[in-house]
């Protein structure tokens, strides 16, 4: 009975160092992307890719032969267009009544 215990317990601690090897690759993944990941997301080529590291804009992390990118730099190199601020018809007829003030202030 005893050896029964001792039996169960390593197979406990087998399966708990498991799960932890699940969430290392967990971690990886989603906190670092390869080069097609990479292109995928920001819509551009492998040479854009080259380019962004050679100046400096992405910092690959080389493992197996592949490289791999922090999926921080790639997020703040993401293009996000603004919207441009649609104006009111009352702010122009106020502006116009404003340079039309400053017309009249001249003469």
């Amino acid at each position: 009975m005893e050896q029964l215990m001792e039996m169960k317990s390593m197979i406990m601690n087998l399966q708990s160092e498991m799960e932890g090897l699940k969430n290392s690759v967990d971690d990886f993944t989603t906190k670092w992307v390869s080069t097609s990941d990479d292109m995928a997301m920001l819509h551009v080529s492998h040479r854009t890719i080259d380019n962004y590291t050679n100046a400096g804009k992405l910092t690959p992390t080389r493992i197996n032969k592949r490289n791999y990118f922090s999926i921080n730099q790639v997020t703040g190199l993401m293009h996000i267009h603004e919207v441009p601020k649609v104006r009111s018809f009352q702010e122009d007829i106020q502006r116009m009544i404003q340079a039309l003030a400053s017309l009249k202030e001249e003469d």
